[in-house]
């Protein structure tokens, strides 16, 4: 099983907010493979997601090569493979295979200023780590890096370990049924395409660092559609995964007796949920399908479009951290 904890709503089957989500992707990135489907249970969190990577990443006028290498080093904090292959292949499909041999050895990139993006990517929400100095600034490195830290939480909870996407390539044989390929990087994208899908959206005050661009409004729908995950909790508990996950600065955590300690003051049917807030937010690749079965057990409501709220919520929670203490003055 590709997909975790949730049965996914394939292209096929969506209708509404969803269905116009799944036709952009297919149109401007990628086909469906499971870290797009992943999310589809929830078509608000979908179109928010989306939309803040298509305006970050792909529209705008800063080099694809430039978005690409700070997506890997978000990508190589939150040790995902899937990602990280992901984009050792875009780097390849953008004309840097030179800079993709480079990081997949672990040396220094041949260009000092690329590899000064991934060294800062690189150092942002780790435990323990201290992060490097922005070496630029701008909506689009932000949102791109954000973004990453984001959806990489959410895929190692919900993909199976070790999954990686193959080469995305048409001409090359798929790594498994309904991987994903990838549609032409690099080619110009109109900022702005994706904000009709926001529209009924919640949205709280776009960011200062986003300057008014598209960016802004994708983020602070993102923030304001997960924030709704907290809602599935006892204030108590959501308070828990709140203080729990600033406390470590939305830095990724390895699991351990810390998540039970945390939630000690708890009761029973409010634990299992501040679990998995906390550890969707800190170390998500130790959220196992017993963990949220126990959560969704304490309330028979608790449905596949809960659950993701639930994981996004924690998700989130440890990106506006990682927002504060990366480019927030």
């Amino acid at each position: 099983m590709l997909i975790r904890h949730v049965t996914p709503v394939p292209p096929q089957r969506a209708r509404g907010l969803l269905a116009e989500v799944y036709a952009q992707v297919n149109a401007e990135f990628s086909t469906a493979g499971p870290a797009v489907m992943m999310m589809s249970p929830s078509a608000e969190l979908m179109a928010a997601g989306w939309s803040l990577m298509r305006e970050s990443q792909l529209a705008g006028d800063i080099p694809p090569l430039d978005k690409a290498i700070v997506a890997l080093g978000a990508a190589r904090a939150n040790r995902l493979p899937y990602d990280i292959e992901a984009f050792l292949t875009i780097l390849r499909m953008l004309g840097g295979p030179e800079l993709a041999d480079a990081a997949e050895r672990g040396e220094a990139l041949p260009d000092r200023r690329l590899d000064g993006l991934l060294r800062w990517a690189e150092s942002t929400g780790v435990g323990g780590v201290e992060p490097a100095g922005a070496p630029v600034e701008g909506a689009e490195y932000f949102g791109t890096l954000l973004f990453t830290h984001f959806i990489d939480r959410i895929a190692a909870a919900m993909l199976p370990a070790g999954l990686t996407p193959g080469s995305m390539d048409p001409g090359d044989e798929p790594a498994f049924d309904g991987a994903p390929v990838l549609r032409e990087p690099g080619r110009p994208m109109r900022p702005g395409a994706t904000l009709p899908l926001l529209a009924e959206l919640q949205a709280g005050e776009p960011p200062a660092w986003a300057a008014g661009s598209p960016i802004g409004s994708a983020y602070a729908a993102l923030a304001a559609t997960a924030a709704q995950g907290a809602g599935l909790l006892s204030p108590a508990a959501a308070l828990v995964v709140t203080e729990v996950i600033g406390a470590h600065r939305g830095r990724r955590q390895l699991a351990g007796p810390w998540v039970e300690a945390a939630v000690s003051g708890l009761s029973a049917d409010e634990r299992p949920g501040a679990i998995v807030g906390i550890l969707a937010g800190l170390a998500p690749e130790a959220l196992t399908d017993d963990l949220v079965r126990a959560w969704r057990a304490t309330d028979r409501r608790f449905s596949d479009h809960c659950t993701v709220f639930l994981l996004a919520f924690g998700a989130m929670t440890a990106v506006a951290q990682i927002e504060a203490d990366v480019i927030l003055p």
